[in-house]
């Protein structure tokens, strides 16, 4: 029997997450929400990915017996639970007798479901992944591999002749979102090439009016084409969302806007090729604190990657 790993979610802890493959150097398989399965797509010490739908089995009880049902059919030697919460947990004592997971996960009864318990000690989520493997952080994260695969395509959205910038404009908070007009400021500052991804349709609204700038073009994007834009680009600028960690895990210099959520994920230089930039005490309850960033701010960090 294989051992597997269970990261349902969100699309940036499952990218950090990934750091232990190269460590691991050997086949593994991987359970995750069905919302971000293609994140994990191509990834050659994966073996099989099983996607649950979770949250849609939440309101309908047929689909909830089906995905308990697909689980029971997999058997595992060891499981590994990242996610530390009640629901990962359950699904690991359903496909393996031996889980491991943390001694102090982020909800209290998950630790009653582990067999093995590691006390954690640090404080990124990057580095608690690696430590309930068993591996020191060391140099490692400022020098891992890339982390992320896909079906390689061609963009002619690509310039030759100018810096190509991703700029990554969604989240899920508000607060977590700049606003567009800075983003249109920004992208005629630089007076690069800059690709705005979009999915939803706000996305898509946000980026056509930052595409008032000659220097911008927007373009929607499934998850496994994003993975390749952004593998070829030669800077992304995002805010605190997902698909902004793509660019770390793929080693493409990259800078972080932090508004709302306290920054416990990326520090300055913590990870290859990372920068970050936030202005003025950072707390959830404020939601103006990414709206005071300055524009200078962050073309000073662009500077930096010269």
């Amino acid at each position: 029997m294989n051992d597997a790993i269970i990261k349902l979610s969100s699309l940036g802890d499952i990218i950090h997450s990934l750091a232990v493959l190269p460590l691991l150097n050997r086949k593994i398989d991987f359970i995750v929400d069905s919302s971000f399965k293609e994140i994990l797509d191509y990834h050659p010490l994966i073996g099989n990915v099983i996607d649950v739908s979770l949250r849609k089995a939440k309101k309908d009880k047929s689909l909830f017996i089906k995905e308990y049902k697909k689980l029971k059919r997999h058997r595992y030697e060891n499981v590994y639970d990242l996610q530390g919460l009640l629901k990962s947990a359950i699904i690991g004592k359903i496909i393996s007798e031996n889980l491991t997971g943390y001694k102090n996960p982020r909800e209290k009864i998950a630790s009653l479901f582990y067999n093995k318990k590691i006390l954690s000690k640090k404080h990124y989520a990057v580095e608690r992944y690696l430590e309930l493997f068993g591996f020191e952080d060391e140099n490692y994260l400022k020098n891992h591999p890339e982390l992320l695969f896909y079906k390689d395509r061609n963009f002619d959205i690509l310039s030759n002749t100018k810096k190509n910038i991703v700029f990554i404009i969604g989240a899920t908070w508000e607060c977590k979102k700049l606003p567009k007009e800075k983003w249109l400021s920004l992208a005629n500052e630089l007076k690069e090439n800059i690709i705005i991804p979009y999915y939803t349709d706000e996305e898509k609204k946000d980026a056509f009016f930052i595409a008032k700038s000659p220097y911008v073009t927007p373009v929607k994007l499934n998850l496994n084409d994003l993975k390749a834009l952004i593998s070829k680009a030669d800077l992304l600028i995002g805010n605190d969302t997902g698909p902004s960690f793509i660019a770390w895990a793929n080693n493409i210099n990259n800078i972080l806007l932090y508004g709302c959520t306290y920054n416990n994920k990326i520090i300055e230089n913590r990870y290859s090729k990372s920068v970050e930039v936030q202005k003025g005490k950072i707390d959830k309850k404020l939601g103006n604190i990414i709206r005071n960033i300055d524009i200078k701010d962050i073309l000073k960090k662009v500077e930096s990657f010269k």
